[in-house]
């Protein structure tokens, strides 16, 4: 033992106490957020130190001490009531929920193609691998099947996949942008050729490519709504104008609106329109929804049944097999007189769906099972898509 009269010491100079402080660090670092179980965090990492033999007596007010005195000053634990349950640093999950963030990631690097993701995904199998917390080849138990349609590598350098670190800056800080269609893209309604000025508001992977959602800026299309492909889109000149993130937050959450409303991502053409659906006034609302009523045969209503959230307003009349576990207010709709087509199925849809793509093959998928019953409008348009296969088709 050293024996100096002018040495100082702390509370922690022994080995015990030392030794106590060391194995909890270790252990908050390995243990972040224990399950409470009813008690306080502060009792249950207690409780969990205890058991693992590392405090021995009067535990909460060892651990406190600890706390006020080391882990806090020293900044090994933040700064804030932690009643939610201990960490330290950036070490929120324990190595088994690490092996799920990761193996989540992996789904959707490699399932979207999404570049960013992978390269993220690359990294974070890098430190895995390194810190040797698991093997590289960890087993995909999870996919998305989703397969993107575009090849990257074939689209011209300016294209908007190409750029998704530009683009992703710009919707982070809420910046204008100049856009266009790359000349000799797909073309729908409303996609007209020019420079246009719009607020990017988030990059969405859907079916089978990847889009930007944005609001137009100006123009005749002023807080139009839309989402266009990236591979179909390019950045012109910088504008150098922001706004404030209260402003992007606010066109997102009309954005997710209209999107779960609608039936795909076709959002319209009309600026107007839209705001009309997002009012609060009903009767605004009415204004621009059609509801669309399809009779279906019991083999295809078997699988039409299964899809109670396919739309965000759909009845059905009842499934064919009874499920108490189903909800009655979306199964409350009657039969039909019709013996062939027994089943009914009416959703509250945007009237700008019946100009949407992706919904006319949702209902021509189901063939000879299916009979359209209303809007008379849909009703001639599937007639003469029929039509016109058939035409096809004739010698």
């Amino acid at each position: 033992m050293v024996q100096n009269p002018h040495l100082l010491t702390h509370a922690y100079s022994d080995l015990e106490p030392f030794q106590r402080l060391l194995k909890t660090i270790r252990f908050i670092l390995h243990h972040p957020f224990l399950p409470k179980s009813g008690n306080s965090s502060l009792k249950t990492l207690t409780n969990a130190l205890q058991d693992d033999k590392i405090i021995i007596g009067n535990g909460i007010h060892t651990l406190r001490k600890d706390i006020e005195k080391i882990l806090k000053p020293y900044k090994i634990l933040p700064n804030f009531p932690l009643k939610q349950g201990y960490f330290a640093g950036t070490g929120i999950f324990s190595r088994q929920e690490l092996g799920k963030v990761f193996a989540v990631l992996q789904s959707q690097a490699k399932s979207l193609e999404d570049p960013m993701a992978l390269s993220t995904y690359e990294m974070f199998q890098q430190r895995m691998t390194h810190s040797k917390l698991d093997p590289p080849s960890t087993y995909p138990v999870r996919a998305i099947r989703n397969r993107c349609i575009v090849d990257a590598d074939s689209l011209q350098d300016s294209a908007l996949l190409n750029h998704l670190d530009k683009l992703e800056n710009a919707i982070a800080q809420g910046e204008l942008l100049e856009l266009n269609r790359i000349k000799g893209g797909g073309r729908f309604a409303g996609d007209h050729d020019g420079f246009f000025q719009a607020w990017p508001l988030q990059i969405v992977f859907y079916n089978h490519a990847w889009y930007l959602a944005f609001q137009h800026h100006g123009g005749n299309q002023d807080k139009l709504f839309r989402f266009g492909r990236l591979d179909r889109l390019f950045i012109g000149r910088a504008l150098g104008q922001t706004r404030d993130m209260k402003q992007q937050w606010q066109s997102l959450e009309k954005l997710e609106k209209l999107h779960q409303a609608s039936a795909g991502l076709f959002l319209g053409n009309s600026a107007s329109q839209q705001q009309q659906l997002l009012s609060s006034n009903k009767s605004e609302q009415s204004a621009v929804q059609v509801t669309v009523e399809l009779w279906f045969n019991d083999d295809m209503f078997r699988f039409v049944s299964e899809g109670t959230k396919r739309f965000k307003h759909i009845k059905m009349s009842p499934p064919l097999t009874a499920n108490p576990s189903l909800p009655k207010s979306l199964f409350s709709l009657p039969k039909t007189p019709d013996p062939n087509f027994s089943n009914r199925f009416q959703v509250i849809l945007p009237k700008w769906a019946l100009d949407d793509v992706d919904f006319f093959p949702w209902i021509i998928g189901f063939g000879g099972q299916v009979k359209v019953i209303k809007p008379q409008e849909l009703v001639d348009k599937i007639k003469k898509i029929g039509a016109d296969i058939c035409r096809v088709y004739q010698d």
